[in-house]
Formats: structure tokens, sequence, C-alpha cells
């Protein structure tokens, strides 16, 4: 009996759709995926930052500001949002930072920068190229030590973890989720309706677990 090559080739293709839709893409991944700013569009600077996509000096200050709270920085940082090319808001970030510390931003210490300018500057690196998310886990780690108790700080971090093992494990990707929605001891400073847009996407990974 002669093999049916067409039944074959039909087979291949409907199994190899049936994986792109169970298996969510680079472009489909934590950091892409959880557009946690529209729960804050009511924030001028946060609709701004949506509608430009580029940091601006007002922008800059606002990040580096003690006065701000933690989850408006955030939601700017996710409304400037990505590109698959990358962007360059990291670096902008970094020559204010350069000017504000009288110093060259390449000699730039972390011990040097306030919790928020670490987060900010964390949250930005991995937004601009999120191929490369170990390059922005030295700031949020640092950030999320000066900060234990921050749920924003911790979530971001997570996203960050997760977008770095998702090509390794997938189960890991809901395992670290999992660890900052169930950690009772953080300060819920990120809107209830952020969390949840940040969960119903970060859910879809809990069936690798299973």
């Amino acid at each position: 009996m002669g093999f049916n090559f067409k039944k074959i080739l039909v087979s291949i293709s409907a199994a190899a759709l049936l994986l792109n839709v169970a298996t969510p893409s680079r472009a489909d991944s934590p950091i892409t995926s959880t557009n946690f700013s529209e729960a804050y569009q009511s924030y001028d600077i946060v609709k701004r930052a949506k509608e430009t996509g580029t940091l601006d000096l007002e922008m800059a200050e606002y990040l580096s500001s003690p006065s701000t709270p933690i989850d408006i920085k955030a939601a700017l940082i996710n409304a400037l949002s990505w590109n698959i090319e990358g962007k360059r808001n990291a670096m902008q970030y970094r020559q204010y930072l350069g000017l504000t510390y009288n110093q060259p931003m390449e000699e730039l210490r972390l011990d040097q920068l306030s919790d928020d300018e670490l987060f900010s500057l964390g949250y930005l690196t991995v937004m601009d190229d999120y191929f490369k998310p170990e390059k922005a886990q030295p700031y949020l780690e640092a950030a999320q030590q000066r900060k234990p108790k921050s749920y924003t700080v911790a979530m971001v971090n997570a996203l960050t973890q997760a977008q770095a093992a998702l090509d390794s494990d997938r189960c890991q990707v809901w395992r670290v989720t999992e660890k900052v929605v169930n950690n009772s001891t953080l300060d819920q400073d990120l809107k209830p309706a952020a969390q949840k847009i940040i969960l119903d996407y970060m859910r879809v990974y809990e069936e690798s677990c299973r």
C-alpha cells in the first residue's frame, strides 16, 4: 500500500497550526503581551507615553522623582511599549541620569541610583530589547532588594524572569509569576485591574505545569 503524501502534508500542516496556537511566540510573550498600562489611561503622562512611544524629559523626571507612585512609573514604561526591532528609551533615560549625576552614563553604578531609578532603568531596558531580558535583570533584582514589599517591582521582575525562561522552561514562566501572586506580604501597590491584565495573559503558561 503506497503513502498518501497529500494526507501526510495536510496532517503536518494541521499539527503545526495547532502547535502555533497552543505555544505563545516571542512576539506573544510576558513582556510584550502584558499591557497593564491600559488600567492607567486616566493619567495624562501614561496616555502620552502610549501615544508617542518615546521617553521625553518630563517622563524621565517623573521616573526619577521620589514623590511619584511606583505603579504609575511602571505603567508609563509599559505604555511606551516595545518594537521587534528594538527601541532606545533606556538609552535616553541613561543620558538623563548621566546629566543628573554629572558623569558619563557608562560609568553610572547601581549603588548611585535610587530605588525607582534602578527599577525604571531595568524595565525600560527589557521593554527596549525583550530578546535579551538578562540585560535588565541586574537593575530589577537590585530594585527588588531595595523595595522588597512592592508588588509592582516584584511583578515586573517576575515578568522579566519569565521572559528569560520562555525558550527553556514554560512552567517556570508561570511559577515565577505565581510566586508573586501568592506572596501575601507584598504591598498591593498595583491596581487590581492591572494585576488582572497581567494574570489573564500569564495563565496561558500554567498549562505547561500540568
